[in-house]
């Protein structure tokens, strides 16, 4: 589906979240906890603990009609429950990022790019976790086949056109660091590219 407004928003957030069920209690499985002891510039030696987990990747999807695709789902640790997001996901054994991000783009939305680009990296929390997080563009996106969603994963997607996605990231919509820093840096590079674009017209035309 596609999202002209940002009043169809909430209701779609509001289907998708997730509510707490039950007390926090001690443990888990997905996530190690490590610890790990540093020397620091004045000699003094201190000890951080950090998440122990996979990289990942987060992709901008922009579709023939330059719409963006994200994906809507429920995000238990959040105070709202549920996060309007970029498709992303963590590497599976002997991915790079760029295969990483295909994967988890067809897998959550059944969309594939033409052509996808290298957006740069960066820390999610530098302060707890180690692991970077890559960032693709993927354009000229097609909606090929459907989701092919894990045990226990409940995602919608939907296209916003690209001025209202801008939007949503100026007016707090868009709360995911990862998505708002993916959506920065996709920006810079379209209207370069637009830019160019542009300045090449004037070039033919004035031949």
């Amino acid at each position: 589906m596609i999202i002209h407004t940002k009043e169809e928003l909430p209701i779609l957030l509001d289907y998708c979240k997730a509510t707490p069920y039950s007390d926090a209690k001690p443990g888990g499985d997905f996530y190690k906890i490590k610890s790990q002891t540093f020397c620091f510039p004045d000699g003094t030696i201190q000890t951080r603990e950090y998440i122990d987990k996979r990289k990942a990747s987060v992709v901008i999807p922009i579709t023939e009609d330059k719409n963006v695709v994200f994906v809507i789902q429920p995000i238990a640790l959040s105070e709202e429950g549920s996060l309007i997001e970029f498709p992303a996901g963590y590497w599976e054994l002997n991915e790079d990022g760029l295969q990483a991000g295909k994967r988890e783009l067809s897998e959550e939305t059944g969309y594939v790019p033409e052509k996808i680009l290298y957006l740069g990296s960066h820390y999610q929390d530098p302060g707890s976790i180690k692991q970077k997080v890559d960032v693709y563009l993927a354009l000229n996106c097609k909606k090929l086949h459907k989701q092919k969603l894990d045990k226990g994963e409940f995602i919608k997607y939907v296209e916003i056109p690209y001025d209202l996605a801008l939007e949503l990231m100026d007016e707090g919509y868009l709360k995911d660091a990862n998505s708002y820093i993916a959506l920065s840096k996709s920006n810079r590079v379209l209207q370069k590219q637009y830019k160019k674009q542009q300045y090449n017209i004037k070039n033919k035309s004035c031949k």
